[in-house]
């Protein structure tokens, strides 16, 4: 697998500049075969016989494996999960909180994540602190707003590895370097990164890491993943339960019967079929390799962020420092609502970005099957969009 054959295995490349991998990716032609082979082998043999069982559990065990060696962790501090909110949601309210236990934030998170903030604010009395970080901030710039606000207090950061508003990458070792030293846990959701940037959760020293299936990865919908360090396994309480707690407690390792102890966070079970398109979308960007992707994606970003400074009306709304930016890049253009950029570039050129509402603007994701004579053709059709008077805002209508 190579980045060509990647984009000549994804339909949609046929006739759409698809920039939305951001929102979701679109799976590669092995991804959707894998799919089917496991569809038509549980259709065959039962999803419930002695085959389809252990066929199942081998699919869940490979897709661990998978994800260990995407972060550079092992399998069994790895949980199978149907999304990154899903993972968060698992580390944030695992933890025992008490009145007064600071949890700290981004003020530019996406509401999967603003949202269990003001739940813990609610529910337990936890304070919690939305870091005013601007969506144009240098990585030197995040990191000082970090800084005045981790205190020995902090219970728990949890952040967004890049920003999906505005593709603002954090400084996240700086950020974890600084919570260890006053005693902090630092969570991330990994959704705009797994499959974009290359990871290593141990050089990270990161505690919690959560990834997306069906961005960047370019797997279906209802997959991700959850990374755990092994010391915190027993630090985080399931709030479903649905499987043994003495089934799923001991640590491979400790004795007959150890078994995977985040086991026990699991809230429903998974489709064997996403699951194995999920091990299958990993697999084919490791073979392609994460450094090259990472490379990638930046210099689209880099090309695409050069050709908006040469359109009048066109403002990048996110960073410009090179250590911040990644493959997603905010445009706003003067006049127009986000929403109205988002059909005029579907409506007329067949490409696909989306709305973002703070700060408001479209959102490109340049991705690891997207080419330069996309980026280009891409800035075309912006360039020709934002020499034009913006359309009348229907009532009601905006960025969402």
């Amino acid at each position: 697998m190579s980045l060509t054959t990647l984009r000549e295995s994804i339909r949609a490349t046929r006739d759409v500049i698809y920039m939305n991998t951001g929102f979701t990716g679109p799976s590669p032609e092995p991804v959707l075969q894998r799919m089917r082979e496991a569809l038509e082998y549980e259709a065959t043999v039962g999803p419930a016989s002695v085959e389809g069982l252990a066929a199942n559990r081998q699919l869940a065990e490979d897709a661990r494996a998978t994800v260990a060696a995407l972060l550079n962790g092992d399998p069994d501090e790895v949980a199978i999960t149907h999304g990154t909110t899903e993972g968060m949601n698992v580390v944030i309210y695992g933890m025992d909180w008490k009145p007064g236990d600071e949890f700290v934030s981004c003020s530019l998170e996406h509401p999967a994540l603003a949202t269990p903030c003001q739940v813990l604010a609610e529910r337990y009395g936890a304070t919690v602190k939305a870091v005013d970080v601007a969506a144009n901030a240098t990585a030197a710039e995040a990191l000082a707003a970090f800084k005045a606000a981790i205190t020995p207090h902090t219970k728990l950061v949890a952040i967004s590895h890049v920003q999906y508003s505005c593709g603002l990458k954090l400084p996240l070792k700086e950020i974890i370097d600084v919570a260890h030293a006053a005693g902090t846990l630092v969570a991330v959701d990994g959704a705009q990164t797994g499959g974009q940037l290359a990871l290593d959760v141990r050089a990270l020293g990161v505690d919690f890491y959560s990834i997306s299936g069906q961005k960047w990865v370019l797997g279906p919908n209802g997959t991700g993943a959850l990374w755990v360090k092994r010391d915190h396994i027993r630090n985080i309480e399931p709030l479903f339960t649905t499987n043994s707690i003495a089934d799923t407690r001991a640590l491979p390792g400790d004795g007959p019967g150890g078994g995977n102890p985040l086991m026990r966070f699991r809230i429903a079970s998974q489709s064997p079929a996403l699951t194995a398109g999920f091990g299958k979308a990993i697999s084919l960007l490791q073979e392609i390799g994460m450094e090259e992707i990472e490379a990638h994606c930046a210099r689209l970003g880099d090309r695409l962020r050069a050709g908006v400074g040469d359109i009048k009306g066109a403002t990048l709304t996110g960073p410009t420092d090179p250590a911040a930016t990644c493959g997603l890049t905010a445009v706003a253009i003067g006049g127009w609502e986000p929403r109205q950029v988002v059909d005029a570039l579907w409506n007329r050129y067949r490409v696909a970005v989306r709305a973002v509402a703070s700060p408001p603007a479209i959102r490109f994701s340049t991705a690891p099957f997207n080419t330069e004579a996309e980026v280009d053709k891409a800035l075309d059709a912006l360039r020709t969009v934002a020499s034009e008077p913006a359309p009348a805002v229907e009532e009601g209508a905006g960025a969402h």
